[in-house]
């Protein structure tokens, strides 16, 4: 009897298997700041919302559906729309998380009823902290490259967003 009692406790006592971020789904919702980063002739400076929702796919690959509104206060407003979807690798280690990745967008733009539309490709880099095993609040960076030049009032060739975010972990299964 002895031995089977021993046997149950270290079952028990076993540590559970981890699983960081493949059977998880990250709603997060973010705002910030835009920069229209060399078009002298746009106005550069604006105000950003996000939504974003990570779908792990390991412990580390995270596959992120995107969207963001961007508006450009001047006496010609900019609104800009970006939907993208891109590809990040975490360094979860601790509580602290950077991560890092790759994106491809489509870039609607307004301004002045005229409607512009663009291919973008974007890298990010981010820093998260998991405040919780399912909160998340974070700081990321985007810059995009739009090699096109497909809108005649397009925010060619170069875009920037800069942003803070707070996120839920939700599980899949």
């Amino acid at each position: 009897m002895r031995p089977l009692l021993t046997a149950l406790v270290l079952t028990a006592a076993l540590p559970a298997t981890a699983f960081a971020y493949e059977d998880e789904v990250t709603l997060s919702i973010g705002t910030g700041y835009a920069a229209v980063l060399a078009n002298p002739d746009l106005p550069t400076h604006g105000a950003r919302l996000a939504v974003d929702v990570g779908i792990g796919l390991n412990d580390a690959w995270t596959l992120t559906p995107r969207a963001e509104w961007v508006f450009h206060p001047s006496s010609s407003l900019l609104h800009v729309g970006i939907v993208g979807l891109e590809l990040s690798y975490a360094f979860d280690i601790l509580e602290v998380v950077p991560w890092f990745g790759l994106g491809v967008d489509g870039i609607g733009t307004l301004r002045d009823g005229s409607l512009g539309l663009d291919l973008a490709l974007h890298a990010v880099i981010g820093l998260d902290w998991l405040v919780t095993r399912d909160w998340l609040v974070g700081l990321d960076v985007r810059p995009y490259v739009l090699p096109f030049s497909l809108a005649t009032n397009g925010i060619d060739p170069v875009y920037l967003t800069v942003g803070v975010h707070v996120g839920y972990g939700f599980e899949r299964y």
